[in-house]
């Protein structure tokens, strides 16, 4: 049992690393995420991808915001200019469809 929740840890800790990777290559380009230069989503998605992650990655990525931490990530889609349905839509199936996939 300690052994399977070993490679759990593991596997948590890496993704937790790819999100951390994604984040300080957005970084730079802004200075600080309160800044005032717009991120927009398409260029979110291209560090995204840039930093190896697929659409399945993206929406674990998201399903672990909106459980982590729901009202960052509000604030991060806001950040993003995104219109509020996309928004209600995007947290939605972080909580469902994508978390359990």
């Amino acid at each position: 049992m300690l052994s399977r929740r070993l490679v759990a840890l593991d596997a948590e800790i890496a993704r937790m690393r790819e999100h951390q990777r994604a984040i300080a290559r957005l970084l730079p380009r802004t200075g600080d995420i309160e800044g005032d230069e717009m991120i927009s989503k398409d260029k979110w998605v291209a560090i995204m991808r840039a930093s190896g992650f697929k659409d399945e990655d993206m929406n674990r990525w998201h399903a672990e915001f909106e459980h982590s931490a729901p009202a960052e990530h509000q604030e991060f889609l806001e950040f993003l200019h995104l219109p509020q349905d996309e928004i209600a839509r995007i947290r939605e199936l972080s909580r469902s469809g994508w978390a359990q996939k």
